[in-house]
């Protein structure tokens, strides 16, 4: 796991200051892990295994450390196996992450969602991934890249990093996903809560490549109807709601390397 820092720093002012083309999540054809594949001048090894009810979550990721691009992975090859009873029962293989100007690397967050679900996160290729894993080894795969965890600790709200604005949430409770889009209709720039209400202002650029937080109009979301809806706020009311912190921000961790054996 990494050390995370909660922050509410605006993502798109890192995510979006160099604005690349969309490129493909970098998996490719399987290959198996082999050690003595990758010389140690070149590579650094880093790999866990977490014990997660009756199922094991295995990660092993390969990062590049030298200046010599004429060996594949140029940046990080990563590995994800959810097992039960000794079989694989989900597999993901990241033949080489892209950095892209973000974080990249699965990541094992410090702030971990409520039982029974355990959560890694791929940050890289412009398409952030937020796994699920059940304690019986069923995964969810969503839009990701970081996250928050309502109060009442019933919704995980996982914002995807990407060149789109992305947002999935997830409620913890039924075990299911209760809203997903890559077409919201504004960037997130902020999330806040507000009388048990939680919105994100929207980000837009004038004149700078660093986005600000524009004005008077607010994207909240409707728990009853699972969906965003826009309305208009006004700075008083903005100033009397409480930024949300992300429980989860791959900012906080080191690149393509997965820590401690749980």
């Amino acid at each position: 796991m990494c050390g995370i820092k909660k922050t509410t720093i605006g993502i798109l002012a890192s995510m979006l200051a160099v604005f690349l083309p969309l490129i493909s999540d970098g998996a490719g054809p399987y290959k198996a892990f082999i050690a003595n594949q990758y010389s140690p001048d070149d590579f650094k090894i880093s790999q866990a295994e977490f014990h997660h009810g009756d199922t094991v979550i295995r990660i092993i990721q390969v990062k590049k450390i030298s200046r010599k691009y004429d060996e594949p992975p140029n940046t990080c090859r990563a590995w994800l196996d959810v097992m039960r009873a000794k079989q694989i029962v989900f597999r993901r293989y990241f033949d080489d992450i892209d950095a892209v100007g973000f974080s990249y690397g699965l990541f094992v967050p410090e702030v971990q969602p409520p039982p029974p679900f355990f959560a890694v996160v791929k940050d890289g290729d412009y398409d952030g991934r937020l796994f699920l894993v059940h304690k019986d080894g069923k995964v969810f795969d969503l839009l990701g890249g970081f996250y928050f965890i309502s109060e009442n600790k019933r919704y995980l709200f996982s914002h995807y990093a990407s060149d789109t604005s992305g947002l999935a949430v997830f409620d913890l409770q039924e075990g299911r996903v209760v809203f997903s889009s890559d077409k919201l209709p504004a960037y997130q720039h902020q999330w806040y809560i507000r009388k048990g209400s939680y919105f994100f202002t929207a980000s837009e650029w004038l004149g700078s490549r660093m986005p600000s937080e524009k004005e008077g109009v607010a994207y909240f979301y409707n728990f009853k109807l699972h969906k965003i809806i826009g309305e208009k706020i006004t700075s008083t009311e903005l100033a009397a709601s409480k930024r949300v912190a992300y429980d989860f921000d791959p900012r906080e961790c080191e690149d393509c390397k997965v820590t401690h054996n749980k």
